[in-house]
């Protein structure tokens, strides 16, 4: 059948046939960790196909970046936890025998406290407040005063103007200036 009302019968693309489809799905693989190479195994597709998608698709990249959001709430969530502690309750199966013989399966519920882990805090505040809590520290030394003192001392030594018995105590001098 030829086009109807001057548009040309156009083949949908394996974009529109095999991706769109599975958005919400792609969304939710993204969401849950999945890597590129996972998600493009699961469309059947090269990683060069996926990303040329995502370069010629606002709505995959959209969603690929909304995916990406929902996967780092989702770890900045645990870390929170893992810095504040948390209850959680453990469920234990326990198989027993009756007086007759027939086996019966019985949970335990147990609540826990998992206290908060010394490791996410240092992380989280080397991060968030990194002016307060970073492992490295700023120091400016000022030798701007010493540096004329310097000048005329290594000067005066080129030139021969030291008496070789001063010598040695002029640069201990400037050199113990320095350390102040």
């Amino acid at each position: 059948m030829g086009s109807r009302k001057g548009i040309p019968n156009k083949k949908p693309s394996k974009y529109d046939t095999d991706i769109v489809p599975q958005l919400a799905d792609i969304k939710d693989w993204i969401a849950g960790g999945d890597s590129v190479r996972e998600v493009c195994k699961k469309l059947s597709i090269s990683p060069d196909t996926w990303y040329r998608y995502c370069k010629e698709h606002e709505t995959l990249s959209e969603l690929v970046d909304m995916g990406k959001c929902l996967l780092q709430q989702d770890v900045e969530k645990s870390l929170l936890k893992l810095c504040t502690g948390y209850e959680y309750e453990e469920l234990k199966t326990i198989v027993e025998e009756d007086r007759s013989g027939k086996k019966r399966t019985k949970l335990e519920k147990t609540k826990r406290h998992q206290p908060p882990s010394a490791q996410a805090i240092s992380f989280f505040l080397r991060n968030r407040c990194p002016e307060e809590w970073s492992d490295k520290r700023e120091l400016i030394v000022d030798n701007s005063g010493n540096e004329q003192a310097r000048k005329a001392l290594f000067l005066q030594i080129l030139t021969g103007e030291l008496p070789e018995d001063e010598e040695p105590a002029a640069i201990d001098d400037a050199e113990d200036n320095d350390m102040e």
